[in-house]
């Protein structure tokens, strides 16, 4: 039989089959014929034979890819049945509560590729990452009840050997840099002194101190759990370890938690040092950069100026390094600033012509800072762009005359025209009477005046 026989005699009964059985069997048993028959094609026109199409007989399996949905892979154990960690995650995992997460996951998007390559280069757990969610929910600017502050919520008596400063310029507690350094460090102590990672966190959070104080009481017991379970740890720290592990449940792997999780890759940050002066605001707007940018990359500076002594580095994304030192280089960025510390007659329209610069200058380097509304002993920061001595106050007339007489307020008055009247500043007619220039005056209101000879 030749083979176009034998492909016509397959096909025929792979048709019957094909009804009978399904088509992968019918196309199977067709398939050797049907090369054959191509075979003999190719050889009677005397031309190398073409290899037969290969046939898909069976279908085939979903590939396996390794990708972000992996398994969970955690290194602290999550006490999964434990009831106060189960009602932590429960609210997490509502819809509030997921909002809240992602919410806190995207405001740590800026420190999230520094804090990830410091936690893995000590060899830490990972999840220490979302330790900052419980502490401050990863806001840089975050004072706790008892005056912790930053990211990871140190108190002014805990940064001793962190190399942490704070000054009348910088309070580096906030600085996400020093104080994830600082952070790691502590936890790492804290793991070699008690031998074990919730054991550490739960000292993080009332202090080693405290920690040793409630193992002695535990008779000794090195075990979260049962210290918790005999009662023997503070109260905030019964809870702590708990819902910082329900945080980490729910969000170390968002997505298959109902989170919507950001693609948007974290910052790169530099540092780029500077010699000199420098307000951030006029930086980021010489450079190019979103003030935001900067803003959140510093946010240890009080007054959004870098400190006048010594040197200092600011922190920069890895975008704009070139463009920021190319701005620190031009003469634009120079700037004076001043720490001045208010005396009795010292008056904002005073330092700011004393200093050649406006009185919105000042108020804009001094948040919340009222220029009618100054007290002695106040700090105020002045900016200069000319080198010049500390203001030492100007001797002026009204200083040395005496207050004794009285003046009573008619229709039409304001503490300007009195003032013109007298020959006196308008600032310091207001102290006098203890009033600010904002004062509303009454009729048949009586002030004190000085006495005209």
């Amino acid at each position: 039989m030749t083979a176009r026989c034998r492909l016509i005699a397959a096909l025929f009964a792979a048709t019957s089959l094909s009804v009978a059985y399904g088509t992968d069997l019918a196309v199977s048993l067709a398939a050797e014929p049907l090369e054959a028959f191509v075979a003999e094609l190719a050889s009677s026109a005397r031309v190398p034979p073409v290899p037969a199409r290969p046939l898909r007989i069976v279908q085939s399996a979903t590939p396996v890819y390794d990708h972000h949905a992996g398994p969970e892979r955690f290194e602290l154990a999550i006490p999964y049945g434990e009831p106060q960690f189960e009602r932590f995650r429960a609210s997490y995992l509502t819809a509030g509560g997921r909002k809240w997460l992602e919410a806190v996951a995207e405001r740590s998007r800026p420190y999230a590729s520094y804090i990830l390559e410091r936690i893995r280069y000590h060899g830490v757990p990972e999840e220490l990452f979302f330790l900052p969610f419980i502490e401050s929910e990863y806001s840089a600017k975050a004072v706790s009840r008892s005056g912790a502050a930053g990211l990871w919520q140190f108190m002014r008596n805990s940064v001793g050997g962190y190399d942490m400063k704070m000054d009348d310029w910088i309070d580096e507690r906030r600085d996400f840099m020093k104080s994830t350094d600082a952070a790691i460090r502590k936890l790492k102590y804290n793991h070699e002194r008690f031998g074990d990672w919730l054991l550490a966190l739960a000292a993080y959070n009332c202090g080693a101190g405290a920690m040793d104080r409630s193992i002695k009481a535990g008779g000794g017991v090195r075990d979260y759990w049962q210290l918790r379970e005999g009662g023997f740890l503070p109260r905030e720290t019964a809870s702590y370890i708990p819902k910082f592990l329900a945080v980490v449940s729910v969000a170390m792997h968002g997505g298959r938690n109902g989170l919507v999780v950001s693609w948007t890759p974290s910052i790169e940050w530099v540092r780029v040092a500077i010699d000199r002066p420098v307000d951030i605001a006029m930086l980021a707007s010489i450079a190019g950069i979103p003030y935001e940018l900067v803003k959140a990359g510093n946010p240890e500076l009080r007054y959004g100026v870098t400190p006048p002594e010594g040197k200092y580095s600011i922190k920069v994304p890895a975008l704009f390094e070139e463009s920021v030192k190319a701005a620190i280089a031009s003469r634009q960025t120079l700037m004076s600033v001043y720490m001045h510390t208010v005396r009795s007659g010292d008056t904002i329209s005073a330092l700011a012509q004393y200093y050649e610069v406006s009185v919105a200058m000042i108020t804009k380097m001094n948040p919340g800072l009222s220029p009618n509304k100054i007290r002695i002993g106040q700090s105020i920061v002045i900016p200069a762009f000319k080198d010049k001595k500390p203001y030492a106050g100007v001797s002026r007339p009204d200083d040395t005359l005496s207050y004794s007489g009285s003046y009573i307020v008619i229709k039409g008055d304001t503490l300007w025209s009195i003032s013109l009247r007298y020959g006196v500043q308008p600032e310091v007619l207001a102290a006098r009477n203890s009033m600010n220039l904002s004062s509303v005056l009454r009729e048949g209101m009586s002030l004190v005046v000085p006495i005209l000879e």
